[in-house]
């Protein structure tokens, strides 16, 4: 397991944009440390830094688990942060039983799919979140001020570079109005909601409708 903390992919992006993350990362947490959101999944985990403020610490309320379609991640976030789990993985087809889960989380990995695999990846979510459980989606929103204006530009731009698949799905998501209408198409309700204008996104807690 130690070899994957040296896997390439992993640390290039976290050199890029762990510190750029971290401020979101510590507010998906206490989104689930203030609703007692145990047990917890992260979808589409990357790296695995969404766990990394629990350094050193037990979730005083139950088990989390990141899941990735990526081995080498998965080693690397297992390396990256001792004493939690780790599955590969597809988040379209998730490997856990209906109601498994009070929370699931996504954080950047919803613009980038193609609109079907979002769709499975919402109606996933929704059979393996328990009664009272919450979807805890972070990503990119059209823009609703200046500021948020010079945000998407230079998300335009990292996105432009990231090419293929990648760019033109996430010009798909803005077009059709980013989080906001894509959660309430795919049957979830809005219950706390903070948009970040130096982001051009949103960090939305939701419930699924019935």
């Amino acid at each position: 397991m130690s070899r994957g903390r040296w896997y390439l992919p992993g640390m290039l992006y976290d050199m890029a944009f762990e510190w750029m993350f971290r401020g979101l990362r510590r507010a998906v947490l206490l989104k689930v440390e203030k609703g007692r959101l145990y047990p917890w999944l992260d979808v589409c985990c990357g790296t695995g830094s969404q766990f990394r403020p629990l350094a050193g610490r037990r979730p005083e309320y139950g088990p989390v688990v990141g899941l990735d379609r990526s081995l080498g991640m998965v080693h690397y976030a297992a390396a990256r942060s001792p004493g939690r789990s780790y599955v590969c993985g597809d988040a379209s087809r998730l490997p856990f039983k209906p109601g498994a889960f009070r929370a699931v989380s996504v954080s950047f990995g919803l613009h980038d799919k193609s609109p079907a695999a979002r769709r499975a990846m919402m109606d996933e979510a929704k059979r393996v979140l328990g009664e009272g459980g919450r979807l805890i989606a972070v990503d990119f929103e059209s823009p609703w001020s200046l500021k948020s204006r010079f945000a998407a530009l230079f998300t335009w731009i990292v996105e432009r570079l990231a090419g293929g698949d990648h760019y033109r799905n996430g010009r798909e998501f803005l077009r059709r109005g980013g989080l906001r209408p894509f959660l309430r198409e795919n049957g979830f309700a809005e219950v706390t909601r903070r948009d970040v204008e130096a982001g051009c996104l949103g960090i939305v807690v939701s419930r699924p409708l019935p």
